[in-house]
């Protein structure tokens, strides 16, 4: 039984040596074996037909068998067919890239209500891997109507070792996602809405895509339509009213159009983690709701990472700005910020919130040490420690260092926001 024992710590350290020979930033080329020596996070394992690289245009798919793997055995183990895509706009074009996979079934991935659609995020830019974690767990304490369910993963492409991702739901309507009725709506407020293939633009000249109901297609909404002119309509008279005069008042302003306390719960969340490029999704459940700003989506330039100067975006070396407002200033939430109404209601949140900052904090380092083995691997994968990245501010030579960073950053922003939103 010894030389059995012996034999297979042999083989495992073998092919962990095999597997991680990458310490120079090699790529690893080889597929995690039965007998892969985890580092304690779930494995998804993705071959592509014909080994084919993923398109380069995100519009086009390719078939490919997706497993996972979960080390820790708390979750059935997955096995299935689907497709990949390539996603995200400027994430694309980093070298770590993002990915759509989608089964042809609907299954449970990492114990999560079963569904065809996964999003596997890179966070190529943010070192510290947390960030988008970070809002995610916020947005679960502050009390949102939904969040984003999430796991890091390790990730290999057609044998090929690509390193820490964060596996989430995709937003979008579902019983166990956006719980949008038949007559729901999902908008987003977007920057690159003239790529997709359907958007409103308001009077105000804001610009919302769809993420529900389906667009230009058999049966799905298009311009002129019933569906498409209701929430041009509704959107048009909301933000008539948020901008009118007596904007304030209780029945003629905007509060009869919105769901003051998750728009409230999701300027908190942005704001103390200083996000300069969060996706702003709207959700209308039917047509007799009112809008409710969730869910929070897109951290990555977040917690000091990005900053803006005289001309847009910062670059390095300037320094990240830890304190002052910068989600004060976002669509809608500036307007309403200067109603006594919506800062009280601001400060009731942010005191319910504050007094559980100390488990945010303690699940935030539970995250970061479910990864402190897997982090070394991506950082030999992707030998980016101690470099800039686009436009990035943080310049660390380790990932503690990275992780440290953010804590602090968000210990300073918190107590930064507590003082600023008490002489309001």
């Amino acid at each position: 039984m010894k030389l059995i024992s012996a034999i297979k710590s042999l083989l495992v350290a073998a092919a962990t040596a095999v597997l991680f020979a990458s310490c120079g930033g090699d790529e690893i080329t080889t597929e995690p074996p039965v007998y892969y020596n985890s580092n304690g996070i779930p494995v998804i394992t993705i071959k592509t037909e014909g080994a084919a690289a993923v398109p380069n245009d995100k519009t086009q798919s390719i078939g490919c068998t997706i497993k996972v793997v979960d080390p820790t055995e708390t979750t059935e183990n997955v096995s299935g067919e689907g497709k990949i895509h390539g996603r995200g706009n400027a994430t694309w074009n980093y070298e770590k890239k993002p990915y759509k996979i989608k089964f042809n079934e609907k299954v449970s991935v990492c114990g999560f209500p079963a569904n065809r659609d996964w999003v596997l995020l890179a966070h190529y830019c943010d070192k510290s891997l947390l960030r988008e974690t970070f809002m995610f767990t916020l947005s679960e304490y502050i009390g949102l109507p939904y969040t984003v369910r999430h796991q890091f993963v390790e990730l290999f492409l057609n044998g090929a070792y690509q390193g820490v991702y964060l596996l989430t739901e995709q937003v979008e309507e579902g019983k166990e996602r956006v719980p949008v009725k038949k007559d729901g709506y999902i908008l987003e407020l977007d920057n690159y809405w003239n790529k997709e293939p359907l958007n409103i633009t308001t009077e105000r000249g804001h610009h919302f895509t769809f993420k529900y109901p389906k667009v230009m297609e058999e049966g799905g909404m298009f311009v002129g339509d019933e569906s498409y002119n209701f929430i041009l309509d509704y959107m048009n008279r909301f933000e008539a009213a948020l901008y009118a005069s007596d904007y304030r008042d209780p029945q003629k302003g905007y509060r009869p159009f919105v769901d003051e306390y998750t728009f409230a719960r999701w300027y908190i969340v942005q704001e103390i983690i200083g996000n300069y490029d969060t996706n702003m999704y709207i959700t209308l459940k039917d047509r007799s709701s009112k809008l409710e700003l969730y869910p929070v989506w897109d951290a990555e330039w977040s917690m000091g990472l990005a900053g803006t100067g005289p001309n847009g975006w910062a670059t390095p070396p300037q320094k990240p700005i830890i304190e002052g407002n910068i989600k004060r200033s976002q669509t809608f939430i500036y307007q309403m910020m200067h109603d006594p109404y919506f800062i009280s209601l601001v400060k009731s949140e942010w005191s319910s919130l504050k007094a559980k900052l100390p488990n945010v904090k303690s699940d935030m380092r539970a995250y970061a040490a479910s990864i402190e083995r897997a982090q070394r691997d991506n950082f030999k994968r992707w030998p980016i420690l101690d470099k800039y990245i686009s436009v990035g501010l943080i310049h660390l030579d380790s990932w503690e260092a990275e992780v440290d960073y953010v804590f602090d950053f968000f210990d300073k922003r918190c107590a930064w926001f507590d003082s600023w939103l008490a002489t309001q």
